[in-house]
């Protein structure tokens, strides 16, 4: 699977947000940057559900959310799914640098428990 043909097919050109993504043989970091819609959630939902089905075991998968100022509860479902997902492979699947704005919709649907963070997204 390439990862970068992956997000151009899900995120063509003029998306509410930006994707990028490293990758070595430990993790995969996947680095959102603008706004998620109702239409870049689904968007995510199916790239993250494609990069996780593909995974090797033993591989992280890191969401950072540093660059994200808004996500709908669409967005969140978007997250949870690819969590649930990686639980069912045994990936571990975790969010980094949540901003504050991001954190209280997670927090307010009642989700934030459900995530591990990483400190950091080495």
């Amino acid at each position: 699977m390439d990862i970068r043909e992956l997000i151009n097919n899900n995120f063509p050109q003029g998306s509410a947000i930006d994707i990028d993504f490293s990758a070595n043989e430990n993790r995969i970091v996947i680095r959102l940057t603008g706004s998620l819609d109702q239409r870049s959630s689904s968007a995510l939902q199916n790239t993250l559900a494609s990069i996780i089905a593909s995974m090797d075991l033993g591989i992280r998968l890191v969401v950072d959310l540093q660059n994200v100022s808004y996500i709908p509860s669409a967005g969140v479902g978007a997250l949870t799914l690819a969590l649930s997902s990686a639980k069912k492979r045994d990936i571990r699947f975790q969010l980094c640098h949540i901003q504050p704005k991001v954190r209280s919709v997670f927090e307010l649907l009642g989700f934030m428990s459900f995530f591990e963070e990483a400190m950091n997204d080495e």
